[in-house]
């Protein structure tokens, strides 16, 4: 049995309606892919007029899962004989064409839907897929900040309470396994907060493919919301936790950006870590942090991973504030 898989699966036209691609030959990037994550002002908060386009690429990663890339975070997905299980849902604005694409794709509606963290780019259409039926699974921090019992401060701006059908029903602390599809689908939380407070990393066992939310962006300095909670300490812990489940083969689901592998871990890993280490010694030596941003510690690694203009320049920040505490 096969997702979204564009040969071999009689009646899904799929070239009607997405590119469809395999593991080992990805397309280029759609430039709204490669959008930098962005933190919601509130979850239930309009995203950008731009963000209304269903995904526009699939990428088939074998025995029942794929990988949906479009406008806002990327969503993996697992069809078979138990149903339709989701991972993420993008924005409130591209939430009804994606449920529809996703119908035509499948012939089903999303069963189970499993939130990697609660920013609109990722948990943003749960209103939409909850009211379709969809049973929504996150951390217990997620359904928290989606009612707002923790106070969320994303970018300055204070967040709203989502409406009921968005928020999920079942919560866990620690993880929790499916039994789905011929899959073992196990959801690991983050060891520390990193990108957020919530973060959650997906791993099927079978398929050994890896969903790691914006714990890892691919060939990107991170957004670290600290107003979710999240550190930049967090980042390092998640990546060796995800180190630790993939293996050599594993496909890698990045929050954002381009399937990634074992190696890409290992190299954004090496980068946080040096980047801690940087920003370390500018503090040790009584730097003030205008001046350890003048500096521009982290020169060596902005080639590869500052593709957003500045984004060194809030890394720095955040990890010397970090620091500082």
């Amino acid at each position: 049995m096969r997702v979204l898989l564009l040969t071999g699966v009689a009646g899904l036209a799929l070239a009607a309606c997405a590119t469809t691609e395999t593991a080992e030959a990805p397309a280029a990037p759609v430039a709204a892919a490669a959008a930098p994550a962005a933190p919601p002002a509130a979850p239930a908060a309009a995203a950008p007029a731009a963000n209304t386009q269903a995904f526009a690429r699939v990428v088939d990663l074998g025995q029942g899962v794929s990988m949906l890339i479009g406008a806002g975070g990327n969503l993996g997905v697992s069809v078979g004989d138990d149903g339709v299980f989701l991972i993420d849902d993008q924005f409130a604005t591209n939430a009804e064409v994606n449920l529809a694409k996703i119908e035509e794709l499948t012939k089903g509606k999303p069963k189970y839907l499993i939130n990697t963290h609660w920013h609109f780019d990722h948990a943003g259409g749960n209103e939409v897929f909850g009211k379709a039926g969809a049973t929504i699974f996150a951390s217990d921090k997620v359904r928290k900040r989606l009612t707002g019992e923790i106070p969320s401060q994303s970018r300055g701006a204070p967040a709203v309470p989502a409406a009921k059908s968005a928020l999920p029903v079942v919560t866990f602390v620690d993880g929790i396994d499916f039994h789905l599809n011929g899959q073992t689908i196990r959801a690991v939380r983050a060891p520390l907060p990193a990108h957020t407070d919530g973060d959650t990393l997906i791993y099927f066992v079978e398929a050994d493919v890896l969903h790691t939310g914006d714990t890892y962006m691919k060939d990107r300095y991170p957004f670290v919301d600290t107003g979710s909670g999240g550190t930049q300490a967090g980042f390092i812990a998640a990546i060796e936790k995800a180190l630790s489940i993939a293996g050599p083969n594993t496909k890698v689901i990045p929050g954002h950006g381009e399937l990634s592998t074992k190696a890409d871990l290992q190299a954004a890993l090496d980068m946080h870590k040096g980047a801690r280490a940087a920003v370390d010694a500018q503090v040790k030596a009584g730097k003030t942090l205008e001046q350890t941003v003048a500096a521009k510690p982290l020169a060596q690694w902005t080639p590869r991973f500052g593709s957003a203009v500045g984004s060194d320049d809030s890394y720095v920040t955040v990890i010397y504030n970090e620091l500082k505490k």
